[in-house]
């Protein structure tokens, strides 16, 4: 091949490469997903991304006010890049650690904020979530009209677009919101449609579900069957090492072992919400637990048991920080009874 015809070859596969690297920068977008690759965009993405990581640590490490202005910087660097996805993803992030600090006016416009981004980007998931909770914030609120009327519009999206946990999570709203009402046999029907619903991988919420199945079934005074769904609860509780669903399953069988009665199942709860107390670092539920325990051992008249059970709990309450506190105050005076009698 003459040098020519070789420089001609050469030459013609670089204007190929060349057109086609260009063209691939310069094929038009939409606007709505147009996204500009330059540096700076570049750099203030990875800081965007940077900031909702760091969020992440410091509310794993306890500190939900932290993690909330390090996510309102993401947020502005999303901005800048009018990430929409991103600002939406990480107000939901913000609802939840202002829900943790029992800011739920904060957590509630949050929510809003993203519910605006959701209709935007015609990003149901998002919508169905943020309406979720902003039902269960009015439910808690006792604001059932309100609820009533944003649950029927959430639960009927859930069920068009074939959402199955966010169509769970409606019908239990459902059922809470029949509940407050007074309807517990609506609310029960509910409750057990909203457990059909949820995926496995979800099983915390349908624990929570039986949770308030069992409270709509004490409601009828149905204490054999509230004892079934709250076990059910716990049981998923133990199988994934819930500690908060744990001490609320366990609670709410206590109560309802009370109706029944069965003191000697109540004895084994006591003692497993004692230690469960002590595990999640809560002594002074623990001291109250115990101080319950001796109460059912005096009722018993084990009085070495019930003696035991009132220092154990005094011991636990004098580890609070606080010196007067009910629950030391309390033990006490169990203990001074006791030494009367």
């Amino acid at each position: 091949m003459s040098k020519k015809r070789q420089r001609i070859l050469v030459a013609n596969l670089g204007a190929t490469i060349l057109a086609a690297l260009v063209g691939a920068i310069i094929v038009p977008m939409p606007t709505s997903a147009q996204t500009t690759v330059s540096l700076e965009n570049r750099s203030v993405r990875d800081e965007a991304d940077r900031l909702l990581d760091l969020g992440y640590g410091q509310l794993k490490d306890g500190k939900p006010r932290e993690a909330i202005k390090t996510w309102l910087y993401a947020i502005g660097h999303y901005r800048r890049i009018n990430d929409q996805a991103a600002i939406s993803y990480t107000l939901a992030r913000v609802s939840d650690a202002y829900e943790l600090m029992g800011g739920s006016n904060a957590a509630q416009d949050t929510l809003r904020q993203r519910l605006g981004y959701a209709n935007t980007l015609k990003d149901n998931g998002a919508k169905l979530q943020s309406s979720n909770n902003l039902v269960s914030f009015e439910i808690a609120q006792n604001k059932l009209e309100s609820a009533a009327k944003l649950n029927k519009e959430t639960l009927d999206l859930a069920i068009q677009t074939d959402q199955g946990l966010n169509t769970a999570i409606a019908l239990n709203n459902k059922g809470l919101i029949a509940s407050r009402y007074g309807n517990h046999l609506a609310a029960i029907k509910l409750y057990y449609a909203s457990i059909k619903e949820y995926p496995i991988y979800e099983a915390i919420g349908e624990g929570y579900v039986y949770v308030n199945s069992g409270d709509s079934l004490m409601a009828l005074d149905n204490y054999k069957s509230a004892i079934t769904d709250y076990g059910m609860a716990l049981t998923i509780a133990r199988q994934y090492r819930n500690y908060a669903l744990m001490a609320v399953a366990s609670d709410r069988l206590v109560a309802a072992y009370l109706e029944v009665p069965n003191f000697h199942r109540i004895e084994d709860l006591l003692q497993n919400r004692s230690s469960l107390a002590l595990i999640m670092g809560d002594r002074e539920t623990a001291a109250i637990v115990q101080r319950y325990l001796g109460d059912l051992y005096l009722s018993f008249g084990n009085l070495p048991k019930a003696r035991f059970a009132y220092q154990v709990s005094y011991d636990f309450a004098a580890m609070l920080e606080d010196t007067s506190s009910l629950p030391l105050r309390e033990a006490y005076y169990k203990l001074q009874a006791l030494e009367r009698l």
